[in-house]
C-alpha cells in the first residue's frame, strides 16, 4: 500500500475553529461568487463543513482555472470558498510544526518574510562577501526548478508530512488524535486531483501543455493558487534547504519558492555545487533544474524578484519598468479624451491611482528616485493629476486620496458620476 492509498478518518474539529478559519479565509479578499454564496448562510455552511470533516466525508471540491499573463503566462486554480476555509484550518496547524525546521533563508509564504526581505538578505550576503576572498565579492549561481508545481511528486510530499507529524507525536508535541486528523486532511488534498472548471478555454489553450496541471505526470502536480500548495512548496523543498546548508555547507544561500541563489568563491566551486544539487533533487525529490542557470560575478548584479541587486544598491528590473510604462500608456490611450475634456470619472482616476500605487510601492524598495522623476517628466499628463515630492514619493493629502492639484479637472474627478452635488 502506497502512502496515498491509506484511508482517511474524520477530523475532530470544533465549530469555533471552523469560524476562525472562515475569518482568515475572507480577510483582505475581494468576495467571489463562491464566497458570497457561502456567506449568505455562513453559520449553516460552517456547521455543514464541520459535520463533513468530523464524519470523514470531506473531499476537495471543483476548482476554477483561469490564466494570468503577468509576470508570465500561467494557470491559476481557484478553490471553492469552503475549501479555502479547510486550507486555513490545515495550514494554521501545520505551520507551528514545520517553522522550527525551516531554515531562516527561505522567504516565500512565511510570516515575517516575503520577497523584499529575501532581496534584503541577498544584498546583505553580497556585502559580507566583499570582505572575504577573492577580491570583488566572488560569484553567484542562480537556479530554478523546472515546472515546479506541476512536477511535485505528491507521494513524496505526503511522506515528508507524515514523517514530521510522526516525530511531533513521538515527542509529545502533538496528541495522537490531532496527528491523525492532520494526516487525514493532507491525505484528502493529495490523494487525487480535484475536478477542474476552465473559465476561458481560449486563454487556457495559450498556456503550454506542460504548464497545465491536467497534463502533469501521474501522482504529480499541485494547483497554483491554493494556500496549501504554497505551504507544501516549502515542505517539499525543505530537504533541499537542509542539504545545501548542512551538507554542502553553503553559507550564503537564499530561496524564494523554487528560485534560489548561492554565493561562492569561484565558478568552479559553484559548478560543483550545481551538479550535487541536481543529483539530490533527482534522487530525493524527483525534481530537476531548469535549463539556463546563471553563473556570473556578483559585481554584475543579480536579477532576483523584480530587482537587480548589487552589494550597495538596487535597481528596478528593466522588465518591470517596461511593463509599468505599457500599462500607463494603455490607461492614457483609453482616457485621453476624458483628460482633454476635463470629464475624467472617479472610477478611471481610482484605477490610475491603484496602478501608480502598486508600482510606486515596488519602486520604493530600490534606488529609483531618478526613475520615478523620469516617468513623470516623460508623461506631462501625470503632473496635471498628481504632485511628485522631491524624494520621488506621492504624498497623501487625505487618508483616501493622494494630493492632487486643485483645479476644475480635479473637481470632476472627485465627484462620482450620479452622486448629488
Amino acid at each position: 500500500m502506497t502512502p496515498l492509498q491509506e484511508a482517511a478518518p474524520g477530523v475532530p474539529v470544533s465549530l469555533a475553529a471552523c469560524h476562525a478559519a472562515w475569518l482568515r479565509a475572507r480577510r483582505g479578499k475581494r468576495p467571489s461568487l463562491s464566497q458570497l454564496a457561502f456567506e449568505a448562510r455562513w453559520l449553516d455552511r460552517l456547521q455543514d463543513l464541520q459535520a463533513a470533516l468530523r464524519a470523514g466525508h470531506w473531499q476537495p471540491g471543483r476548482t476554477v482555472s483561469f490564466v494570468v499573463t503577468h509576470p508570465k503566462t500561467r494557470e491559476i486554480h481557484a478553490p471553492c470558498f469552503a475549501d479555502r476555509v479547510v486550507h486555513h484550518l490545515l495550514v494554521e496547524r501545520l505551520e507551528p510544526l514545520f517553522e522550527p525546521v525551516f531554515i531562516h533563508d527561505s522567504f516565500a509564504n512565511r510570516r515575517g518574510k516575503g520577497s523584499h526581505a529575501a532581496v534584503q538578505r541577498l544584498q546583505a550576503f553580497m556585502r559580507a562577501r566583499e570582505n572575504m576572498p577573492p577580491a570583488g565579492g566572488g560569484c553567484f549561481l542562480q537556479l530554478d526548478i523546472h515546472n515546479f508545481f506541476n512536477s511535485i511528486h505528491r507521494p513524496t510530499l505526503y511522506g515528508l508530512l507524515c514523517e514530521r507529524l510522526a516525530r511531533a507525536e513521538r515527542r509529545g508535541d502533538l496528541p495522537p488524535a490531532h496527528a491523525l486528523a492532520l494526516r487525514s486532511l493532507c491525505h484528502n488534498l493529495l490523494v487525487r486531483r480535484a475536478a477542474e472548471q476552465v473559465r476561458d478555454a481560449r486563454a487556457a489553450a495559450a498556456v503550454p501543455a506542460h504548464k497545465r496541471l491536467r497534463h502533469a505526470a501521474p501522482g504529480c502536480g499541485l494547483p497554483v493558487g491554493n494556500l496549501t500548495s504554497q505551504f507544501f512548496a516549502n515542505v517539499v523543498l525543505n530537504p533541499l534547504d537542509q542539504f545545501v546548508k548542512h551538507t554542502l555547507k553553503v553559507r550564503h544561500y537564499v530561496r524564494y519558492v523554487d528560485d534560489f541563489v548561492l554565493l561562492g568563491e569561484s565558478p568552479e566551486q559553484l559548478q560543483q555545487r550545481q551538479a550535487e544539487i541536481e543529483a539530490f533533487l533527482h534522487e530525493r525529490l524527483r525534481l530537476s533544474l531548469k535549463d539556463g542557470s546563471r553563473l556570473l560575478p556578483c559585481a554584475s548584479g543579480i536579477d532576483f524578484l523584480g530587482h537587480v541587486v548589487f552589494a550597495h544598491r538596487r535597481r528596478v528590473r528593466p522588465w518591470v519598468v517596461r511593463h509599468g510604462c505599457a500599462r500607463l500608456q494603455g490607461w492614457h490611450q483609453r482616457c485621453r479624451a476624458a483628460l482633454r475634456s476635463h470629464t475624467l470619472s472617479a472610477a478611471d482616476f481610482a484605477q490610475l491611482q491603484a496602478l501608480l500605487g502598486s508600482y510606486w510601492g515596488h519602486f520604493a524598495h530600490a534606488d529609483s528616485v531618478r526613475l520615478r522623476r523620469q516617468l513623470f517628466a516623460r508623461r506631462p499628463w501625470l503632473g496635471e493629476l498628481f504632485d511628485l515630492a522631491a524624494d520621488g514619493s506621492l504624498q497623501a493629502a487625505a487618508p483616501a486620496l493622494w494630493q492632487v492639484r486643485r483645479h476644475r479637472r480635479v473637481r470632476q474627478i472627485l465627484q462620482p458620476e450620479g452622486d448629488w452635488a
